[in-house]
């Protein structure tokens, strides 16, 4: 976190001048009764909750070249990469998504099996953009991912769940006294929602060196690790 403080401070700032500009305007308490009438995505929607998860994504950029830099120090999150980035998600969370509509079971195993796909194509993109050096990266992240994880299932999915925990427990806290607090005392919101983001940010942080750390330990034990 300490590698890029200045740009999540930098957020940090945007959004306490975003939830000053709004909290005159902001109905924490009618958002909070629209989501018991059956909308809970209105507590979400309304900034500046929906501003603080804008720009927690764009943190994101620089949180996890960070992460990924404890094995390859010379990475760096080029427009090639990010393109990487959003199509292995898909990817995966399509092949996810599938075994959860069949049972729960395949789900989880498809989630661990294929949770070091991301990392793995990072590390593999190449600096040119192509088609088939898109769908070679692809291929052998998947490849690796299931060599690396089908041996360690179990520890892989202590990890993945420890990893998850490390973001849900934390985020959810700050989210729940941005919500009550700025029921009381819209103002709060000035405070409250900085902290929202940094709390995310500092999740993320933790979160992805220990996915990153495991993605090591899995790759020298196979032997896959990448250059």
């Amino acid at each position: 976190m300490r590698e890029r403080l200045a740009v999540y401070l930098l957020l940090a700032g945007i959004c306490a001048a975003c939830a000053w500009i709004v909290f005159p305007r902001v109905d924490i308490y009618g958002a909070l009764v629209e989501a018991g009438n059956g909308h809970p995505f209105a507590l979400f929607t309304q900034p500046p909750v929906s501003i603080v998860f804008v720009l927690s994504i764009g943190a994101v950029l620089f949180i996890l070249p960070s992460a990924l830099r404890r094995i390859q120090p010379s990475f760096q999150m080029t427009l090639v990469r990010f393109c990487i980035a959003l199509v292995t998600l898909a990817c995966v969370g399509a092949v996810v998504d599938a075994g959860c509509a069949l049972a729960v079971i395949p789900g989880i195993a498809a989630a661990v099996l294929l949770s070091q796909v991301l990392v793995g194509a990072l590390l593999r993109a190449p600096d040119r953009a192509s088609v088939r050096g898109l769908a070679a990266t692809l291929r052998d992240a998947f490849r690796s991912s299931f060599a690396m994880t089908r041996d360690h299932f179990g520890t892989t999915l202590s990890v993945i769940v420890a990893s998850l925990a490390i973001f849900v427990v934390p985020a959810a806290c700050a989210l729940f006294a941005l919500w009550i607090f700025g029921v009381r005392m819209p103002v709060s919101l000035v405070l409250t929602a900085p902290l929202l983001l940094l709390t995310f940010v500092y999740s993320e942080c933790v979160r992805y060196a220990l996915i990153v750390r495991w993605y090591r330990r899995l790759a020298e034990d196979t032997g896959q690790l990448s250059p």
